[in-house]
This record gives structure tokens, C-alpha cells and sequence, in this order.
């Protein structure tokens, strides 16, 4: 089956299941570094959100060989279990005071993202661009977000400047930072391991999960948010950096991880930038996938100066 007639397909059948009370739409949604997905829209009757449902996944299923059938009755599954949560109340988004509080940002790949940048707010910083967000509902099954674009601002009768200051305000607020070493991640990790494998039935040959050994040297030490979530941001909060790299008494070379996280690196002075920059180019290639992917470059903050800049000079495509 085609693409395009395997998305009309599922289009019709979920409006079959759903029956009466529903619009649905198939619209393509720009997402992180220039990936395009295709989303199913369900909107209520009169309502002012339609919560998009990714169909690319599936079509790889159904050409794998999986029913239609199967296909829409775990996409009814997933539309009843995520709708749009009670408290949200979408009459007052309108008003800035309103949300003013639910305002964060996050960080993008500035070259990678040049088609969505033209219709969203952002401020260019170093190979980056720093963008917005609203953060609408956050529970154990996820956290629901919405893209400010640039229409808002004439919505909201504010600023860019004043968008950028509300956000830099509200995100370490709603997602505190959070840095764990890389040494105290390994040993949690094999501490799960050996308690899983505790619980299962043994064959009487231990299991050997290829793990480094925890008290092994691991000077990388791990940057995010609470959330896990967008916490690559966290390099802009007040503090943070300064206080680690006082902590270390070092300056200190960050790795982007993801958009998600970055690595944090004490630099003893015998570490080479530009070979930290291969390597992340190569790890976003093979392990990170691509709506995840911040940059290539490595950057450096110096605890002399307290300053943030990028630390390579070699420029490496993100994609």
C-alpha cells in the first residue's frame, strides 16, 4: 500500500471508530532538525486543541504485516489515554498574564532548524537558537508542550525580548537542574542490573551485562533537568556552570549529549576540543537519533572569565 493512501486509510477508519463529535485532519509537523512527520489531528467538536498522533511508526507496521485493525484500535488506545488533560483551560491563552507562567525554552540546532526558525520566535546564540514554549500539563505520563510561534507574540502584544526574559525566568523555576556524575550512573545501573537478574530464574552462570566497572575513572558527569527533558537549556542557567566548575576548581569542556542533556568534562588541559568534536559528530550519527541531535561543536566554559564559548574550531554538519 502507499503512503499517502495508508495515512487516508487510517484517517477513515479512526473517524469510523470514533464516530460522530470529531474532526480529524492528517497535517505534516515539523519537528526538531528538519525531520517532517505526519500527524493525525482529533479535535473535539468546539474544541480549541487537536492532540496529534504520529502515523509514520505504524506505516512500517502495517507494511511488517500488521492489520489495519490492530493498528487503529491501539491508536483509539492511545487517543482516549492522552487527551487533552481537564485543567487546561485554553480560554486564556490568550491573555500573557495568564500563561506568563508557563513560558520555558529550550535549545535547537540553529542551521539544522532554518525552515521552523522563520515561524518561531528565537534568539541566535553561538551555533544554537535559543526557542519557546509553553508548558501545559506535566504528569507520570508525560509533559505536554506547545510551540510559541511568532503569531502568539502579536497575540500576546509582548516583545521577543520580553518572551526571552519570561523564559529564562520561568525554566530553572519549573525544570530545576540536575547533574549526576557518570561513575554514580554506572553503579545505579548495575545495581537495577544485579536486582533484575536476582529475580529471575538462574541457570547457575552469572550474568555479565558488559558494563564498566563503577570505580573505573569516569570524569564525565551528566547535565539535564528534572524532567529529562529540553535540559540542555540548563547551560544557560544562572550559576550552574560557574558553580560546578568551582566545585572542580577546573574550566570545563561540555559535550552536547542531546537536546536533553549535555556532558559536563573537567578539563585538566590535555584535552583536545577538536577531537572532542569528532567524537560527538560521530556519536550523533550512530546513536543519537536525529529529532534529538543538538550540534556537533563542543564548548568551553572558562571559570576565569565566566564565560561560555564554543571551543572547536572545526564547523561539522549536525545532519
Amino acid at each position: 500500500m502507499e503512503y499517502e493512501t495508508f495515512l487516508n486509510e487510517v484517517k477513515e477508519h479512526m473517524e469510523h471508530a470514533l464516530g460522530k463529535g470529531y474532526d480529524l485532519t492528517l497535517r505534516r509537523v515539523p519537528k526538531n532538525n528538519g525531520l517532517m512527520l505526519d500527524g493525525l489531528c482529533i479535535a473535539k467538536d468546539g474544541g480549541h486543541v487537536a492532540p496529534a498522533i504520529y502515523l509514520n511508526p505504524c506505516y512500517l507496521q502495517h507494511q511488517a504485516g500488521r492489520p489495519m485493525a490492530d493498528i487503529v484500535s491501539e491508536l483509539i488506545a492511545l487517543y482516549q489515554a492522552n487527551q487533552t488533560p481537564p485543567d487546561v483551560d485554553y480560554d486564556r491563552l490568550a491573555c500573557f498574564e495568564e500563561i506568563r507562567p508557563h513560558i520555558a525554552c529550550r535549545l535547537i540546532h540553529a542551521d539544522s532548524n532554518q525552515a521552523l526558525l522563520t515561524d518561531i520566535p528565537h534568539i541566535p546564540w553561538m551555533d544554537l537558537a535559543l526557542v519557546f514554549y509553553l508548558c501545559l500539563h506535566e504528569d507520570d505520563s508525560g509533559l505536554m508542550t506547545a510551540t510559541i510561534h511568532n503569531i502568539h507574540l502579536d497575540i500576546w502584544n509582548i516583545s521577543l525580548a520580553e518572551l526571552k526574559e519570561t523564559a529564562l525566568a520561568n525554566t530553572p523555576k519549573l525544570f530545576p537542574p540536575v547533574i549526576s556524575s557518570m561513575a554514580r550512573i554506572i553503579e545505579d545501573l548495575s545495581q537495577a542490573m544485579e536486582q533484575e537478574s536476582a529475580s529471575q530464574p538462574s541457570d547457575g552462570n552469572p550474568v555479565d551485562y558488559g558494563l564498566p566497572d563503577p570505580d573505573a575513572s569516569a570524569p564525565f558527569y551528566v547535565l539535564s533537568n528534572t524532567s529529562g527533558i529540553n535540559g540542555a537549556a540548563c547551560i544557560l542557567y544562572p550559576e550552574v556552570l560557574k558553580n560546578f566548575a568551582d566545585s572542580m576548581e577546573k574550566d570545563i569542556i561540555i559535550l552536547p549529549s542531546s537536546i536533553h542533556e549535555v556532558l559536563l568534562l573537567p578539563d585538566d588541559g590535555d584535552i583536545s576540543c577538536n577531537e572532542m568534536s569528532r567524537l560527538v559528530a560521530h556519536i550523533n550519527q550512530t546513536e543519537v537519533p536525529k529529532e534529538d541531535r543538538l550540534s556537533n561543536q563542543v564548548y568551553f566554559y572558562s571559570r576565569q572569565e565566566q564565560s561560555l564559548t564554543l571551543a572547536s574550531s572545526s564547523a561539522i554538519p549536525i545532519c
